[in-house]
């Protein structure tokens, strides 16, 4: 390319609109926008007491599961790092740390700080440790700074009585290499994420209404009760002891009166209110199911639901694990960039890939055993793909053809 050109062109290395030229946020850090953190003083304590809630932690453990269970294969053409990349991955807990990149889902952005040793000459990372999305803050460029802190005293962002409160400033940068970011559909507006316990916020909170009145009903008119009749004759004393021998028969099965007073037993009354609560319970169950997992029928077919609606809803959990493993795999492949920057000076290192595990069913090993005395020979790579094994797992007998 010509001089002349490349002159002309160099506006395009540059970004054209940002915060500070439109006099956006010249404080130098980027307020959290979610709407519920905001009122209740950024305070993530609130998002993380709603997965009490046995629905929506029932939810969140179903979504998680579509990539916890998956599989994982390396890709790198230079086989000596490969196999060190291999081995790295086999001496992490991915179950754990994919269970914690995936909160990202939930809060917006999860942040893990890789824990590094030297071993065998190379500086090997060799755990992620989630840390709390408080303790971060977005400066104006959007980049993730880690937040400061002040003494004694209470305002957003702390708890009353804490020693201490964040400060809303532009924060301390994050060392190179130390930090994976995994962020659930990032926006330049938002940076933080996009926080799905925000959208639950409200359903559980008018969940935890209905059920706590609905107790508090049933605990009143939903539950049998004693009734004695005494004579117009009787004094307040004879009242008061004639009630207290009715709470014995509640508390200890047990009482005696005289066989002149009659003592019924009554049950409660059959009230339509039950099943109100009930249906506001199970709507806002489903709405939680919808945030959460964009369908409904694979945690509660409930009354209503074809085994071929089940079905649908079934597949579209399946593309949200795709999608959410695809997460998990940007996470990963950043942390074996750095590990070859780290040690070998490369730019791009190993990609991981998940892969999602297939049982293996009669009529597959059929046909594989029909093609096989057809004179098809399979590869170490199918059989290992094909049947979730490692080579470490087997070992080849050679017959003669």
């Amino acid at each position: 390319m010509k001089e002349s050109i490349l002159k002309k062109v160099q506006h395009l290395l540059k970004i054209f609109v940002s915060r500070k030229k439109m006099g956006v946020n010249v404080n130098g850090y980027l307020p959290d926008p979610d709407k519920i953190l905001a009122e209740n003083g950024y305070d993530y304590e609130i998002l993380r007491d709603l997965i009490r809630d046995g629905h929506l932690s029932a939810a969140i453990t179903q979504r998680k599961m579509q990539v916890m269970q998956m599989g994982w294969e390396i890709q790198y053409e230079n086989e000596e790092i490969k196999k060190e990349a291999i081995e790295i991955t086999r001496n992490l807990d991915l179950q754990k740390i994919a269970s914690q990149l995936l909160d990202c889902i939930l809060y917006g952005y999860e942040v893990a700080e890789i824990e590094y040793r030297k071993i065998n000459g190379k500086i090997v990372p060799v755990e992620l440790e989630e840390k709390p999305q408080e303790w971060f803050i977005y400066d104006s460029d959007n980049i993730l700074r880690l937040r400061s802190r002040a003494g004694a005293g209470s305002r957003a962002g702390s708890r009353s009585g804490s020693r201490f409160y964040y400060i809303y400033e532009e924060g301390e940068k994050l060392p190179e290499y130390k930090f994976i970011i995994t962020r659930n559909n990032p926006k330049y507006t938002n940076p933080y994420g996009e926080k799905l316990l925000s959208k639950c916020y409200w359903p559980v909170i008018f969940k935890r209404a209905a059920i706590e009145y609905w107790q508090l009903m049933a605990e009143k008119f939903g539950t049998p009760y004693f009734l004695a009749r005494y004579p117009s004759t009787f004094t307040d004393a004879q009242i008061d002891e004639l009630v207290n021998k009715l709470t014995e028969i509640t508390e200890n099965n047990v009482a005696a009166f005289r066989d002149d007073i009659p003592i019924e037993f009554k049950e409660s009354m059959k009230y339509e209110v039950g099943g109100l609560f009930s249906n506001i319970i199970t709507h806002y169950n489903s709405e939680i199911s919808k945030v959460i997992l964009t369908e409904t029928l694979t945690l509660d077919i409930g009354k209503v639901g074809s085994y071929k609606a089940a079905e649908t809803h079934r597949e579209m959990l399946e593309f949200m694990g795709v999608r959410d493993k695809k997460l998990i795999e940007k996470s990963l492949n950043t942390l074996f960039d750095y590990y070859v920057k780290i040690n070998y000076g490369l730019d791009i290192g190993p990609r991981i890939k998940l892969t999602k595990k297939e049982s293996v069913i009669e009529e597959t090993v059929q046909r594989d055993k029909t093609l096989y005395d057809m004179g098809i020979r399979f590869t170490e790579e199918y059989f290992n793909k094909r049947y979730n094994l490692n080579t470490v797992d087997y070992k080849i007998r050679k017959v003669n053809e």
